[in-house]
């Protein structure tokens, strides 16, 4: 229904077909460019959720603008990309600048800080080699406890989003204090 509609998503060059959507398990990702009109995406949508029984979750609907800072500022402004379009209703929120939203596991944004989704990370993995810690485990307990929360606990936001330098040396510092 997406890609048959009138809206044009991204053109990606290189790419045949327009970025319109991605789809995983129950989140999906709509990409509209400024001549898009949200009202016949939320149409489709709740066409598609009528003939497939589904329900969107629409208290998490979220919409990041993309392009310049002049357009984002506007676009939050009047809730709308351009004048000719209807405003985008109240209850989708429109981010703001340095916000962080979380997409599949990965945080994305405008003039988002890298580090920013990390420090919970790290505080997270932290916590939980105080608390073990506590128990005074052997030297090869603390080198099992690392792999787990420091390399479970980071594995699948390195991969997906990499990891910056100054959040890597906090992390080592971690180790090593835990450790020794």
């Amino acid at each position: 229904m997406l890609r048959a509609s009138t809206l044009e998503g991204y053109q990606i060059p290189g790419l045949e077909e327009k970025l319109i959507a991605t789809l995983f398990a129950d989140d999906t990702t709509v990409y509209m460019s400024a001549t898009d009109d949200y009202g016949v995406l939320a149409r489709i949508l709740t066409t598609w959720c009528i003939a497939s029984g589904a329900k969107f979750n629409v208290d998490k609907t979220e919409c990041i603008p993309i392009g310049s800072e002049a357009f984002r500022n506007d676009f939050k402004a009047q809730r709308r990309p351009s004048p000719d379009h209807p405003p985008i209703p109240d209850s989708v929120r429109i981010t703001t600048d340095k916000t962080a939203v979380r997409i599949l596991g990965v945080f994305t944004g405008n003039e988002v800080d890298d580090g920013e989704p990390w420090l919970r990370v790290l505080r997270k993995v932290s916590d939980q080699l105080t608390r073990w810690d506590n128990s005074h485990p052997t030297l090869e307990g603390r080198r099992s406890l690392i792999q787990a929360h420091v390399g479970g606990g980071t594995q699948f936001l390195t991969a997906a989003q990499g990891m910056p330098p100054y959040i890597l040396k906090k992390f080592q510092k971690l180790i090593s204090d835990f450790f020794w």
